[in-house]
């Protein structure tokens, strides 16, 4: 592990630059993303790649499996005046938010999950329609 990732905070705000640098700017190739958008992070860690969806307006979750990294999102976001909703759980085990999201956001997961085809039945459940 790299000394940037033992620093939360660090990394937290490195994962919100490239976000904004580089995520929203490829994305909205191909969809449009602004306020009222709702995008869900899956393995989601501390909330970096969402906080600048957060400062555009968009309605933010992120889920992640270790309580740790929900806690510090939460602590984050509030530094950081933003907006965002986390759950600590995982993804497979979350019901409530079915069909709710114009984008889902998956970065450094795909790879630790076995079951990639159940991962992309969830997901699609997870979107609303045309998201």
């Amino acid at each position: 592990m790299q000394s940037r990732q033992l620093n939360r905070r660090q990394y937290f705000n490195e994962l919100a630059t490239t976000s904004e640098k580089y995520f929203i700017s490829y994305i909205q190739q191909y969809r449009q993303v602004g306020k009222g958008t709702n995008v869900l992070e899956i393995g989601c860690g501390d909330g970096g790649n969402l906080l600048p969806f957060s400062r555009m307006g968009c309605n933010v979750v992120g889920v992640d499996m270790a309580e740790e990294r929900i806690r510090d999102a939460r602590i984050f976001f509030q530094e950081n005046g933003a907006k965002g909703h986390f759950i600590a759980s995982d993804v497979f085990q979350v019901e409530e938010l079915k069909y709710q999201f114009d984008l889902i956001v998956c970065h450094d997961v795909i790879e630790h999950i076995a079951d990639k085809d159940s991962f992309m039945r969830k997901c699609k459940q997870l979107l609303k329609t045309g998201g």
